[in-house]
């Protein structure tokens, strides 16, 4: 029994004692009524009814969800898995060695390259030689030639120019054509090594053994960016609003950090790129990720309401359905029925039945 019914009871029974027993029982009033007035015979704990801002908070879990993300892939030339280098977890730069692969050219096809382009050095100096020689001993020819005779050398030796000539150009550029593929085939061998494309952290490595045939469709490595991130919370049923603030937690104790952030996409206007059903929020300081490793909460308002009329949760009863509290009004405690709204457990929104400033009994 409450402390209000229990002084309730006790000034019942004392009015039963000053009647007596007595009386015309058909006048007789009855001993209790629901306003019954009852002295004040005790020390309460009482609260105030005020006008202020209601508030009930929510909370959830959070994790970190990076945006920009990178499948890497082998898709220069067909290759062998040689090594990685680097394990799960690592923090790469951009442009860092990630993994090595042994290249599929042809031993054969690079050596037969070579010795053509050998060969066709070779032809041009001995084939220039010819040449050269061949247009010196016809000059010493002319010597003591005349009229028609000396016309008809002197074309052929024209002619013997011309070729050589035409020998020396086709010869070089075939041998510049040569040499431009033999430096792109060894290039292609020498560019054996996957880099990081940015500034991230490898996420998932392939399970590859050294010899394994790498093809072009096969993820080898996925990296994430740390240049920037998001806080993810699940939000199915749409709680969570755009632009609604929230504090974020991480730590405990006295290590127990906390930051302001907002929501920055709510479910119902998540990019495609982003998971479903979940909040985006971002928080306002530039906090490295490092700093909110381990687990993560955040908290914010569910249900906000300003201006309005608030008293103690605990000062509420409820008894068939109705709510009601005990006021104190001049040293006496009257019971009053009031019609309650929202609460959080500490205080409840009083729509009708009470006005500020009255005091109330804290059961």
């Amino acid at each position: 029994m409450s402390r209000i019914k229990a002084l309730a009871t006790a000034a019942l029974i004392a009015a039963a004692a000053s009647l007596g027993g007595c009386g015309n029982s058909e006048q007789e009033e009855p001993l209790y009524r629901e306003d019954f007035i009852a002295p004040e015979q005790a020390n309460y704990d009482t609260v105030q009814i005020e006008t202020g801002d209601y508030i009930r908070t929510a909370a959830g879990s959070v994790r970190i969800y990076y945006p920009v993300t990178a499948d890497l892939r082998w898709d220069e030339s067909q290759a062998r898995f040689r090594e990685f280098l680097v394990r799960k977890g690592d923090e790469v730069k951009a442009g860092d060695a990630l993994a090595v692969f042994d290249i599929e050219v042809s031993r054969a096809d690079r050596e037969e390259l070579a010795l053509t382009l050998a060969r066709t050095i070779e032809n041009l100096e001995t084939g220039t030689a010819e040449r050269l020689t061949a247009m010196e001993e016809a000059d010493k020819k002319l010597e003591g030639l005349g009229g028609h005779e000396l016309r008809i050398e002197q074309l052929r030796i024209e002619k013997a120019r011309a070729e050589y000539e035409q020998f020396v150009y086709q010869t070089e550029q075939e041998i510049t054509r040569l040499r431009e593929c033999l430096e792109e085939m060894d290039e292609e061998i020498a560019d054996n090594t996957l880099v990081a494309p940015f500034n991230g952290v490898i996420d998932t490595i392939a399970a590859c053994s050294e010899g394994d045939l790498v093809t072009k469709d096969m993820v080898i490595i996925s990296m994430y960016s740390t240049d920037s991130y998001y806080l993810v919370a699940e939000d199915s049923l749409g709680r969570l609003r755009y632009n609604m603030e929230v504090t974020v937690e991480t730590g405990r104790g006295s290590n127990l950090k906390t930051y302001q952030g907002k929501v920055v996409a709510a479910p119902s206007i998540l990019p495609g790129s982003a998971p479903q059903g979940m909040a985006l929020i971002e928080l306002y300081e530039d906090v490295p990720p490092k700093e909110l490793s381990g687990t993560l909460k955040y908290q914010y308002n569910a249900e906000e309401l300003r201006d309005v009329l608030l008293v103690d949760w605990s000062a509420v009863e409820a008894e068939k359905g109705k709510s009601y509290v005990y006021v104190l009004e001049d040293d006496m405690v009257q019971k009053r029925y009031v019609v309650p709204g929202l609460n959080n457990r500490e205080k409840m929104w009083i729509l009708d039945g009470l006005r500020e400033g009255q005091t109330v009994i804290a059961d």
